[in-house]
């Protein structure tokens, strides 16, 4: 009960936090693509290191689940559902990892804090000295492109590290799959796609379709159609704006199709996320008040949480799904700047508008990924 409730709050954070980033200036004209899965583990080791009050505002922005809950679904996930897998078996390729770069020598990590994410969340220590900061960003960033398989290259920016860098936390995600039915390329037709201009204005542009005439786990909602596409060996990728979980269990069957299109697209999206976290709640940690005294050994002044990166890359195509994500954490020392309707016996499905899009592992129904395309061209 405890995991499939953390679940549910991992996937309303992660809408929560698309929301935000599509409601930003100037976002109405862009491709999204975030993990909510990424930004929750990174988390979850931040919150491993914090108690009191910045404990409890790291747990409620994750969701009602609690502490404990949210603890369990970041171990689970590290150790059992996203365990490292090369594809040899037929099924996803995936690469998930946990890290965190201390100063060893000037700051070094508590014992019970080291042992604890070593065990339950397949965390590994890197000793790095941060007086030679663009030397350790580089060495960081070339982690960060081995662990994503080469997709997210110069992840953290000049600057990111300092001299008053005291640790930094990271996670990175790598997923390669296989569509179970996968789209017959000679079928792949340019077409119009439909979207909406930053004046409101509807403009178009030619991009790439993929078809099939199989039958298709499609739902019909009053004011909007879902789609479920299987991976090889059982993960999903769904589009639909709310009640995933109830949309999750209206895709239990196939119907025939008509018209079926779905656009091709590619997505890199690359933000600075301090800001967006503490709109959604998360303000003690980016203060002088955070408590994050668990995490390393005393020390004066105390860590405080500077920025917080995420990078996100998303490519569907005929063969299936790539995607890939890092989230790092900065600290430093002292300061810082309605029902569903009938079922029906034909369904059309036309993607050739803007859509938001889901990557969710199915048995444990955990948001991977989750995303918009407001214009496949761009």
């Amino acid at each position: 009960m405890e995991l499939a409730e953390a679940v549910r709050c991992e996937a309303a954070f992660g809408m929560r936090v698309l929301q935000h980033l599509a409601a930003e200036p100037g976002a109405g004209g862009k491709n999204l693509a975030v993990s909510p899965l990424s930004i929750h583990a990174a988390l979850a080791l931040l919150g491993a290191g914090a108690r009191g009050a910045t404990l409890d505002e790291i747990v409620a922005l994750l969701g009602p689940a609690g502490g404990r809950a949210h603890a369990l679904l970041a171990s689970h996930v590290a150790m059992h559902v996203f365990a490292d897998s090369s594809g040899g078996d037929g099924g996803p390729k995936v690469q998930f990892a946990n890290a965190v770069w201390v100063d060893a020598t000037a700051a070094p990590l508590k014992a019970d804090y080291a042992r604890v994410v070593a065990q339950h969340y397949a965390f590994k220590t890197m000793d790095r000295s941060f007086f030679q900061p663009e030397e350790a960003r580089r060495e960081i960033n070339e982690w960060f492109e081995s662990a994503t398989a080469g997709r997210i290259k110069e992840f953290l920016p000049q600057g990111s590290v300092g001299y008053d860098t005291a640790a930094i936390l990271g996670n990175a995600l790598y997923f390669k799959g296989v569509w179970e039915s996968t789209f017959d390329a000679r079928l792949t037709r340019h077409d119009t796609f439909f979207y909406l201009q930053p004046a409101g204005v509807e403009g178009q542009v030619r991009v790439p379709f993929m078809s099939s005439g199989e039958r298709q786990y499609i739902a019909c909602r009053p004011d909007y159609k879902v789609l479920k596409l299987l991976y090889a060996c059982g993960s999903g990728l769904a589009s639909s704006p709310e009640q995933l979980e109830a949309d999750s269990m209206a895709l239990r069957s196939t119907v025939a199709v008509g018209a079926f299109k779905v656009p091709k697209f590619t997505i890199s999206y690359k933000t600075e996320a301090s800001g967006m976290l503490q709109s959604l709640g998360l303000r003690l940690t980016f203060s002088t008040a955070a408590d994050l005294s668990e995490l390393l050994q005393p020390m004066s002044p105390p860590l405080v949480v500077s920025q917080v990166y995420h990078e996100s890359f998303v490519e569907v195509n005929e063969e299936g799904t790539e995607a890939a994500a890092a989230t790092a954490i900065v600290g430093i020392f002292g300061s810082c700047s309605g029902g569903w309707s009938r079922p029906v016996d034909y369904v059309d499905f036309v993607a050739d508008h803007p859509f938001m899009f889901l990557i969710k592992e199915e048995l444990t129904g955990v948001v991977v990924f989750a995303g918009q395309v407001v214009n496949p061209s761009l």
